[in-house]
């Protein structure tokens, strides 16, 4: 690989470390309910959910409009501002009320949104396809790098008051740095001839559907896991913290594992990572003791983690050059929203059944269950655009 092509990554690896800065809420869920005690626990949860909806609508925004005005570079930086100043917003001023808290997470939504969809737009832009698995495979791992030192950091500030957790964001500026530094510009996309979502493939509708079902289910461990320690009298910031760490540090992994398993069993690689997933959420449901249900968070996180960059190769496989920002995007939507609507889906769901924790859990696991007899039965073999790729790289090599 070129000097040149060394240096966009470790532009797009510095910002990727900053996505899971969006996990900056999730040890001290149980302490804003404390604060807030006359608050719907759904309401509450959407300290955690309302940031990847904004960063769904935010990733929309910029493939549909601004993909073809603004350089993805800048894109990337500007949307790495905005996530700084909402999320030290938070500390300073704006966390008076639950009203206030959500509001400003919009605004770091929004700004994640923006450096997820530039970096990963970067990648299908400036590595050939055989190189842009292993480079979204390993961008997963310094994702999950630096969910890591998030939690610890939001952990350890917010022991004693939960919205200084939000001070974290100090510690982005240097990575702004570096990605001002080596990002690439990227390529502009040709304006489109006709509406993107008209040009969508129709594999890449379907993956964004799967998509947000699964995450839907996923989520469940990242809204619930500091309510869980509190209701089972497990501990606190510090112990739901560990949890969430265990769960981070399952995407060093997962992006080592990314190559491999899709080289080996192609597109089955997703429902695979689904099943993992489903058995993480099932150890989580009986974990009796903090030690159990940190490791059902790992397998969860690993399964979940191995998923994401590989639905991301699989929707750039079936896409065009022109519209492939936009389809990255609604497969990355999918995702976010999935996360983002988690908490009110469930608690709609759950209503027969006393909008329990463990009721909750159950019928993830059920839905989960469903899209792994779908994934195996629809994605045993390439799509026609795929292997359409795989033999121009084969005759390129020749």
């Amino acid at each position: 690989m070129s000097k040149e092509k060394i240096k966009y990554i470790v532009g797009i690896y510095a910002a990727a470390m900053c996505i899971m800065g969006m996990l900056v809420p999730v040890p001290i869920v149980a302490q804003i309910a404390a604060t807030f005690p006359n608050e719907n626990v759904a309401a509450i949860q959407m300290v955690v959910g309302i940031v990847p909806l904004f960063m769904a609508l935010s990733a929309l925004f910029v493939s549909s409009v601004l993909a073809t005005r603004v350089s993805k570079k800048i894109t990337t930086l500007v949307g790495h501002c905005i996530i700084v100043l909402a999320g030290l917003s938070i500390h300073f001023f704006f966390h008076n009320s639950l009203q206030q808290v959500l509001i400003a997470s919009a605004f770091m939504g929004l700004g994640i949104g923006a450096i997820q969809n530039g970096t990963d737009a970067l990648i299908a832009d400036c590595f050939n396809p055989e190189e842009r698995g292993t480079v979204m495979g390993i961008y997963s791992t310094f994702v999950a790098i630096g969910g890591i030192l998030w939690v610890i950091a939001s952990s350890a500030l917010g022991a004693q008051e939960w919205s200084r957790s939000y001070l974290c964001y100090f510690a982005m500026i240097p990575f702004i740095i570096i990605e001002a530094i080596c990002l690439p510009q990227g390529q502009l996309e040709p304006k489109h001839k006709k509406n993107v979502i008209s040009g969508m493939p129709k594999e890449v509708a379907l993956i964004t559907v799967l998509s947000f079902i699964f995450i839907m289910c996923f989520q469940l461990l990242n809204t619930n896991v500091s309510l869980i320690v509190a209701e089972r009298g497990l501990g606190g910031v510090a112990e739901s913290g560990m949890v969430t760490t265990a769960t981070s540090f399952a995407g060093v992994f997962a992006g080592l594992l990314v190559g491999p398993l899709f080289k080996k069993f192609k597109n089955l690689a997703m429902p695979i990572a689904w099943i993992i997933c489903g058995v993480g959420l099932l150890l989580v449901l009986v974990a009796p003791m903090l030690g159990m249900l940190a490791a059902g968070g790992f397998i969860a996180s690993l399964g979940k983690e191995t998923y994401v960059p590989t639905e991301g190769n699989f929707a750039a496989g079936n896409s065009a050059p022109e519209g492939r920002a936009f389809n990255l995007a609604i497969g990355m939507a999918g995702i976010n929203f999935g996360m983002a609507l988690s908490p009110v889906v469930f608690e709609l769901l759950s209503t027969p059944f006393g909008h329990t924790i463990e009721s909750k859990m159950i019928i993830g696991l059920v839905i989960v269950a469903v899209l792994v007899v779908f994934g195996f039965m629809h994605y045993n073999k390439l799509t026609p655009a795929q292997q359409a790729e795989m033999e121009r790289m084969a005759a390129e090599k020749k």
